[in-house]
């Protein structure tokens, strides 16, 4: 599934590529990619694109007229602009029509990627509770500290709840759990504010340099133009054998993902 890195990588094409531009409509190839709140004027099109912004690992783009189109790529969707579209693709569940017929293809293989149209004003009743991101103030290791008190939990899976930080995902956590030397194991209410301050500083840094090379592509992520992240070059852990101190690597599941850590240098 894309992660925060991924989704702020296609949601800075797609702002680079449609911002300002007219939608002239949404077409829906597959049932139920497209979801349309039951109070939306008539007619619905055209409609500006004037903002894009992400939250959590959804992003939402504002539209003239009050509307918002809310767009979540889950496992394996992604947009393509394309200034000359032609026939329906394989696997595109939906197509956003622009002026000047271009278009932004929906392509999905799993089919379990959405886009909901709904007012701007109503938006939060389409987007799930959801915690502090991850690259803004409020991600502190106090922040982390009163969040975790008290949960038996394994930090890999408490960093992993969307409730408690919003857009942090599989590869990256793995990633910056070896940086900080925590393994994934711990308990999250056991962990010092040491340590936690570390898992901060860490995923900072790993989710910045992820998006400095617009982040990674292992299966089906690709970017606005279709072409991959280039982060899994630089992965240290996440599906390897053995991390940069040569160490062997163990693979465990965690809440049914895999988790790659050292158990030698993450204690």
């Amino acid at each position: 599934m894309p992660e925060l890195p991924e989704v702020q990588t296609v949601l800075d094409g797609l702002s680079q590529a449609i911002r300002g531009r007219k939608i002239l409509d949404i077409e829906c190839y597959y049932p139920g990619t497209l979801r349309l709140a039951g109070n939306l004027p008539d007619p619905l099109y055209p409609r500006q694109a004037e903002s894009f912004r992400r939250r959590g690992k959804y992003m939402i783009i504002g539209l003239s007229g009050g509307l918002s189109l809310i767009i979540h790529l889950r496992m394996t969707g992604k947009l393509v602009y394309d200034p000359t579209p032609g026939e329906v693709l394989a696997h595109e569940r939906a197509r956003i029509k622009l002026e000047r017929d271009e278009a932004v293809h929906f392509i999905d293989i799993r089919t379990f990627g959405k886009l909901q149209l709904c007012r701007t004003d109503e938006l939060g009743q389409y987007l799930p509770n959801l915690g502090v991101e991850p690259l803004e103030p409020g991600f502190t290791a106090e922040y982390l500290r009163d969040a975790l008190s008290g949960k038996k939990a394994p930090i890999k899976n408490a960093l992993l709840d969307q409730r408690i930080v919003a857009g942090l995902g599989n590869i990256y956590v793995c990633e910056a759990l070896y940086r900080a030397g925590i393994s994934p194991l711990r308990g999250s209410g056991s962990l010092k504010l040491k340590e936690l301050k570390a898992i901060v500083k860490e995923s900072r840094l790993v989710l910045a340099e992820a998006l400095a090379v617009g982040g990674t592509s292992i299966s089906d992520y690709r970017r606005i133009d279709d072409k991959t992240g280039e982060f899994q070059h630089f992965l240290q852990v996440y599906q390897k054998q053995e991390c940069p101190k040569g160490h062997p690597l163990e693979n465990i599941k965690q809440a049914g993902r895999g988790t790659w850590w050292c158990p030698l240098c993450q204690k």
